[in-house]
This record gives C-alpha cells, sequence and structure tokens, in this order.
C-alpha cells in the first residue's frame, strides 16, 4: 500500500476499510505507531498536555511543534506524519496561515499539516497549500484550542442547525482541498451525516464508530499519565502505574544492595563493551522496505 498519506486514505475510503491512527510525539511513541503499522500518526498539539504538562493545547508554541514533528518523521514513514498547527499560528491571516504551514511542513519533514476550524481564511489558505502541494487535514466540532472562550469541552452538532453548520464547513473545507477531517466529539447522528455527505474520508474522536477512521491520544489508550482519561478512550494498558512500580522496586533493590548483583553484567560488565558500538536500535521492520 501506498506510503503517501493522501493515496493510502484514499484507497482505504474507496474499500470501506476502517482508517487508523494515534498521537506520536516523541521516538517512543512514534516506534510504537510504526510497529503497529498505524495508517498515520498527528503530532498532536495535545503534546502541551501530555509531554508538557500544561492545562490546554495553548501554550505550545510552532518551533516546539516543528521540534517534535521532526523526531516522530525519522521514525515513522515521514509521509504519513501530520503536523497539528498550534494556536495563534493560523486562522487570523491567511497569508501568516500559509507561511506558517509552509514553513512548518518543511522543517519538520512531515507529509500534511492540520488547523482547527473552517473560517474563510482557513478555508482559503487551504485551497492554495493544496494548490502548492501541501496536503491539508481539515478539523472540525470540538476545537480545544477555543476550550477558554467557548468554556469548557462539550458534545457537538447537538441540534439541527448546528449539525448543518458542521455539515457546510466540512463541505467548504472539501471543496478547498482538505483530503480528510477530523470529526473530534461530534454526537454520532451529526457524524454519520457528515460522512454520508462528504466524499472524503472523516476520522473521528468522541463520535462513536460510524466515522470512515478513529484517532485517539496515544497516552489515553496506554494509561502513561496519572488520572481518567476521556470517556469515550479505552484503556488497553496501564503504562504509568507499571512504570511506578518498576522504580520503586528499583529503589528497594539499591536500598537493600541487591541492585547491582554480584557476580553479573550489571555488576560490573568485565571485558564487555559497555553499550554496542550501535546503541539505537535496529529500525522497525515496518520501516524496512
Amino acid at each position: 500500500m501506498s506510503d503517501f498519506l493522501v493515496a493510502r486514505l484514499r484507497r482505504k475510503y474507496r474499500d470501506g476499510q476502517p482508517i487508523h491512527s494515534i498521537t506520536a510525539y516523541d521516538y517512543f511513541t512514534a516506534l510504537l505507531a510504526a510497529e503497529a503499522e498505524m495508517d498515520f500518526v498527528l503530532v498532536g498539539d495535545s503534546l502541551s498536555n501530555v509531554m508538557q504538562g500544561h492545562g490546554t493545547t495553548v501554550p505550545v508554541s510552532l518551533d516546539e511543534m516543528i521540534y517534535h514533528t521532526r523526531i516522530v518523521a525519522r521514525h515513522f514513514p515521514a509521509q504519513r506524519v501530520v503536523i497539528d498547527m498550534p494556536f495563534g499560528s493560523f486562522k487570523a491571516d491567511t497569508q501568516e496561515t500559509v507561511r506558517n504551514c509552509v514553513r512548518a511542513f518543511k522543517e519538520s519533514g512531515c507529509g500534511a499539516v492540520k488547523f482547527e476550524g473552517a473560517n474563510e481564511s482557513n478555508i482559503e489558505a487551504t485551497r492554495i497549500l493544496t494548490e502548492m502541494g501541501v496536503p491539508v487535514l481539515a478539523h472540525l466540532g470540538l476545537l480545544p484550542q477555543q476550550v477558554n472562550s467557548e468554556g469548557g469541552y462539550r458534545m457537538q452538532g447537538k441540534t439541527e442547525k448546528a449539525a448543518k453548520e458542521l455539515l457546510r464547513q466540512a463541505k467548504a473545507m472539501q471543496e478547498a482541498g482538505a483530503f480528510a477531517v477530523i470529526l473530534e466529539c461530534v454526537v454520532p447522528e451529526a457524524a454519520e451525516m457528515i460522512k454520508r455527505e462528504l466524499k472524503i474520508p472523516t476520522i473521528g474522536i468522541g463520535c462513536g464508530n460510524v466515522t470512515s477512521g478513529q484517532i485517539i491520544v496515544v497516552h489515553d489508550i496506554l494509561g502513561m499519565l496519572p488520572g481518567k482519561a476521556p470517556s469515550f478512550a479505552k484503556r488497553y494498558a496501564e503504562l504509568y502505574g507499571t512504570a511506578i512500580e518498576a522504580v520503586k522496586q528499583y529503589r528497594d533493590e539499591v536500598g537493600s544492595r541487591e541492585f547491582p548483583e554480584l557476580g553479573t553484567d550489571n555488576a560490573v560488565p568485565e571485558q564487555k563493551e559497555v553499550l554496542p558500538a550501535e546503541h539505537t536500535p535496529d529500525r522497525p521492520a515496518y520501516l524496512r522496505s
């Protein structure tokens, strides 16, 4: 299957195959996505929350997004890495949006850009970027960057009027050239209607199983942080708790002098290289082609 994101998603959409995606932010999460053979990864502005510890996605900068995306693109097929444009880098002015997106696209080495919303500036920027050869992933419904003005995280499209407005926005972004649209926390009835009316894939998060595919924050499904995950995220592992117990065991074994254990390699390497000459692990099988 093609390594280029737009072609891959079009093919799966045409064949009626669900599209799967997760977020990735660094070497570790990029490797997870590569080994699990995700269709694409999003270097989301959610790194403001899960990597930097902020309460919202607003604080992360464009420079930081480019830095993290560059790392991910080295360890997951770069053509299928999407960079999330952060708060303040788009929307207010079309030309500024285009400049920032082109910069992010070039400097990060990714395969597409994503930004929230469908105001006139975003629609025109999508048209220009698509003509330039920069693929655009749209994002409608709940827009986390607007949480301060919206007063919280709420389901979208609950009324007929709201659902029709989301459809209007989705069609406008489709006509401007967006290759797919993320629908976040849109009620299933509205999400299904939008999917039915569009000719491009809809990627859902918190919309039920009615969309063309799903995307989720990797930390939420792996239990990588303390606290509750969003209600729509299924926990497939509890890595945070497992890691805490492992570090506590290390602490206890150092305290009791069980580690390092005499007579083992972790005590004295003895005539062996402390690290292999090439410390970087082999590239995942998914990247060997």
